[in-house]
């Protein structure tokens, strides 16, 4: 697939160690947990979930308190995660099934890019942007597997499978939906002998991600692990020790809790691993979610001190005092935790309410390796190395379009639609997001100057954004393409 990136890129490109800024590359690891909301950790304001290694990273790094998932599901966001593009001009607009969709050949991923440096790149955990095979996705279509995007080193799921003991029993996406290690799909009779396969299934994926970091630390060269962990997406397994910790509350807390708290057992041996191999300062860490909780519906709601007392949360997730949860662009389907600890770089701890979202990563890793961005193509997220160095004070507007729904949010206003039934296409609600952060209050017949002007700025932006879509739909998805003329 590299042959796609422009001769300009490759020329600027060289080989080496050394960044465009005099200094050692930095390593970087991108962290994604599935269906964890904004108030499921302990630094959010969470008062049963223990997550003392995430809260001490936004302790000592950089807390991001307005960093936006790119969809309001898992695979759209993904993909806005890997190409610095909107997920509605790769046509990934819902969970990706292996017979349907896929991250586009055409897409230039961010372990293509950062290879072209030097970089050593793995992928581990869930993957969910495309088929690992021909049977899998039904012919060669839909074929995209990590190692076929980039990745050198994949210890990889196509989607999920339960979070403790996953070869207990093959699960509902048959043998296929298990790991696969390099284009290799572990065999359930191999699964249950292997004692590294037993167990938790956040400590599995980690203990696969620290040996490649380990070996690239040995060996002097740049690296990228991005680990997408399957916690806290369904089926959740029962971690017995670590639902120890949440004895006093229900059985169905303490699964889910504990499932939160595998996941930060498992930062906190990343961050040990990285500073006894001496390379924690050059090493960008990023954490977030991919969407907001699975809720589907707020029931049993329990409140906490956060928020003014605002604060809720449920046995299967929080979305603190937000609106909406997984699947909606009100603010608790998309505004997630997000970190950075990176000492190099922020070397004295800070919080930024300027909005930030998973396509800002392939900007910002590129520039922080010195990479120039293909100008070939539209990019929707931005470079954040100013707003990392304290420099950056705004920013332009970032469209969401997922699910049936369509959102466009700058520092302080956002509007947003349900855009699939067509007698509310143009019906824009309006939320004052400084002072109204949990949308209670639409504004748009108050103040309809700044909704004009805003849907202005996204249907702008939606032009370019479809205009890349009817591309992916005319080579990939002619089916789709003719459903779409014959409305």
């Amino acid at each position: 697939m590299m042959n796609l990136i422009k001769p300009t890129l490759a020329l600027l490109v060289c080989v080496g160690t050394w960044s465009a800024f005099g200094e050692t590359l930095p390593n970087m690891v991108f962290l994604m947990t599935d269906d964890q909301g904004w108030g499921d950790v302990g630094y959010n304001g969470h008062p049963k979930i223990k997550t003392p290694h995430l809260d001490e990273m936004a302790e000592s790094g950089l807390r991001f308190d307005r960093f936006y998932a790119g969809a309001s599901v898992c695979s759209p966001t993904r993909a806005t995660c890997l190409t610095g593009r909107s997920n509605w001009r790769v046509s990934i607009n819902d969970p990706s099934r292996a017979d349907e969709e896929h991250l586009p050949q055409e897409e230039i991923t961010l372990p293509e890019a950062l290879k072209e440096r030097g970089y050593a790149t793995g992928h581990f955990g869930k993957w969910h942007l495309g088929g690992f095979d021909e049977k899998m996705a039904q012919g060669p279509v839909h074929v995209m597997p990590p190692w076929k995007a980039g990745f050198e080193e994949c210890f990889s799921t196509f989607n999920v499978l339960v979070t403790h003991d996953p070869y207990a029993r093959i699960g509902k996406h048959g043998i296929e939906g298990s790991y696969w290690h390099n284009g290799r799909n572990i065999p359930f009779e191999e699964g249950q002998k292997d004692p590294t396969l037993c167990g938790d299934d956040a400590a599995i994926v980690m203990n696969k991600a620290i040996p490649f970091i380990r070996e690239q630390a040995k060996t002097k060269k740049p690296f990228l692990a991005v680990v997408w962990f399957h916690n806290v997406h369904t089926p959740l397994g029962k971690n017995p020790e670590l639902m120890k910790q949440y004895a006093d509350c229900s059985v169905k807390e303490q699964i889910y809790y504990s499932n939160i708290t595998a996941v930060d057992t498992q930062v906190g041996a990343l961050r040990k691993a990285l500073r006894e191999l001496g390379i924690a300062d050059n090493t960008m860490v990023w954490f977030t979610s991919d969407n907001g909780p699975n809720l589907k519906g707020k029931k049993e709601v329990m409140s906490g001190k956060a928020q003014g007392g605002k604060f809720t949360y449920t046995p299967l997730g929080s979305t603190g005092a937000y609106r909406g949860w997984k699947r909606f662009l009100y603010e608790g389907g998309i505004l997630m935790p997000g970190i950075l600890e990176w000492p190099a770089r922020v070397k004295k701890p800070f919080s930024t309410d300027l909005p930030a979202v998973t396509s800002d990563y392939f900007p910002t890793a590129l520039a922080a390796a010195g990479i120039p961005l293909p100008d070939d193509r539209d990019y929707d997220g931005i470079n954040l190395l100013p707003l990392i160095d304290g420099k950056m004070k705004e920013r332009k507007g970032i469209g969401f379009h997922c699910r049936g729904m369509d959102a466009w949010i700058e520092k302080k206003y956002k509007i947003i639609r349900i855009s699939s039934k067509k007698e509310e296409k143009n019906t824009w609600e309006l939320y004052d997001l400084l002072k109204d952060p949990y949308e209670e209050n639409d504004l748009a017949k108050k103040f309809p100057a700044v909704v004009e002007r805003m849907n202005q700025e996204f249907t702008v932006w939606a032009t370019s954004v479809q205009a890349d879509e009817q591309k992916v739909l005319k080579k990939y998805h002619s089916s789709k393409t003719k459903k779409k003329k014959s409305k």
